[in-house]
């Protein structure tokens, strides 16, 4: 199991810490996306260099799941000489949680009707996204408890849990158990869409931060029209050099995917993250409350004719752009900004 960074540092002071190559990453996932799409119709991204396949109905064109997923593992070693661990269940969760048991170039296969008797030895910190910050509370409550082990949160009554972690009851029993309804969701309907970038050298100077996340605001937007939906809500997430990360999030008043809306919420969220004047190494924007986009004028528009046009010449030229970008590449042509 690996360990978060910043309590390496405190164990070891003199700790030499690589930054994450973003080509090197970018071109080990084109290959495992492009092997993974030969066998499974639906896919889900997880995280970087994760993913969880579907595969129901392939079986008479691949052979069973655990077939599917040792091939996709020795396809991608043989490709970029990275070994990969699979995880195989009956649904997402059991196939998450048997892959994180696992070292490299393994392969664990849980058999259907087996899922209980696979998570009841295991710790509660095994469920994959506990570690979330919405779910701390919850960890440390279950630990007050002495609930140690997904089998004792299994055996527990539902309405003792509900006592204890409230609303979070229901989900975590059912998980304890190795249930899970949640489909394997292909991009394109994904609940949200993100982009994490990485600050090289970490930097402290606002416009240049600023510039970089306007970059990635672009690159967001273009996405969204792409797939024709908008957003509903903006986070964004910053981390400092000494490895402290904050966050802010903020509902939107009106859905939308165009960055002359979303760009003032940005930056006030910026301002509101970077309050500690230590420097940035990492920051990424989360856009939420994906919906089909659908144009609607309203039916009272109180905002000045002066107001309209400037919206209207925004939203072409965010057209026209995305336009060049496809056909040119993103570097062709970008918004200027001046300092």
């Amino acid at each position: 199991m690996g360990m978060p960074l910043d309590h390496a540092r405190r164990l070891c002071p003199s700790l030499e810490v690589l930054s994450p190559n973003p080509q090197r990453a970018r071109y080990a996932d084109d290959i495992l996306l492009r092997t993974i799409t030969r066998y499974a119709p639906v896919w889900e991204p997880a995280q970087p260099g994760t993913v969880v396949l579907d595969v129901t109905g392939t079986g008479k064109l691949f052979g069973p799941a655990s077939d599917v997923a040792a091939t996709v593992q020795q396809e991608v070693l043989s490709q970029s000489h990275l070994d990969g661990v699979a995880g195989v269940g009956s649904n997402k969760l059991i196939a998450q949680t048997a892959a994180t048991l696992m070292a490299p170039s393994e392969l664990y296969d849980v058999r259907p009707g087996s899922e209980q008797v696979f998570m009841s030895p295991l710790s509660v910190r095994t469920l994959p996204g506990l570690h979330r910050l919405c779910m701390r509370k919850v960890l440390e409550r279950l630990d007050a408890l002495n609930l140690r082990t997904l089998g004792e949160v299994a055996e527990s009554p539902l309405d003792a849990l509900e006592v204890v972690v409230g609303d979070y009851a229901g989900s975590l029993s059912r998980w304890a158990q190795g249930i899970d309804h949640l489909p394997v969701l292909p991009p394109a309907v994904q609940p949200c869409l993100d982009e994490t970038i990485l600050v090289e050298p970490d930097a402290i100077d606002d416009p240049v931060l600023w510039g970089i996340l306007l970059d990635a605001l672009q690159r967001l937007c273009r996405t969204l029209r792409s797939q024709r939906r908008v957003c509903g809500s903006v986070t964004l997430l910053i981390r400092h050099s000494d490895q402290v990360d904050v966050a802010k999030h903020e509902r939107l008043a009106t859905d939308t995917c165009w960055e002359d809306d979303l760009a003032p919420v940005l930056q006030s969220l910026f301002h509101r993250c970077f309050t500690r004047r230590i420097r940035l190494r990492q920051m990424t924007i989360s856009l939420s409350s994906l919906t089909g986009y659908a144009e609607q004028l309203p039916l009272f528009d109180t905002r000045s004719p002066a107001e309209q046009r400037r919206q209207a010449r925004a939203k072409h030229l965010a057209v026209a752009l995305d336009q060049l970008q496809a056909r040119f590449g993103e570097d062709v042509i970008r918004y200027g900004r001046s300092l």
